[in-house]
């Protein structure tokens, strides 16, 4: 069975502890008819960058996304960090923007440890 990464195929570009760097291609089947980034994309997207940030021991427990702008370009680059770290508690934050830097999406979770 496919994972979520398998249909996603992000490049991890970078990947420490606490951070990470990725950048996906906006592949047809991910977009509305009007051609922009479908938003659940945009939200897997950054929950995906959050999670490899936290090297996988983390699973969301809220997510609060902003979509700034129409994903209308080919591929995206996603940053993610874990911004405060507890016992069981974790809280991280993702940002989207496009090739030429301009922020496109961001977003927040508090994740649980696994």
């Amino acid at each position: 069975m496919a994972s979520i990464v398998d249909l996603m195929k992000p490049e991890i570009l970078s990947s420490e502890p606490g951070a990470c760097e990725l950048r996906f291609a906006v592949r047809p089947e991910f977009t509305i008819p009007s051609g922009s980034l479908q938003g659940g994309i945009v939200t897997t997207m950054l929950d995906m960058a959050m999670a490899i940030a936290g090297q996988g021991t983390l699973s969301t427990a809220s997510l609060h996304i902003e979509i700034l702008r129409a994903v209308t370009v080919s591929e995206v680059e996603v940053s993610g960090r874990i911004t405060k770290q507890g016992r069981r508690i974790a809280f991280a934050e993702a940002e989207m923007r496009d090739v030429d830097g301009n922020l496109l999406a961001r977003g927040t979770q508090t994740a649980v440890a696994n």
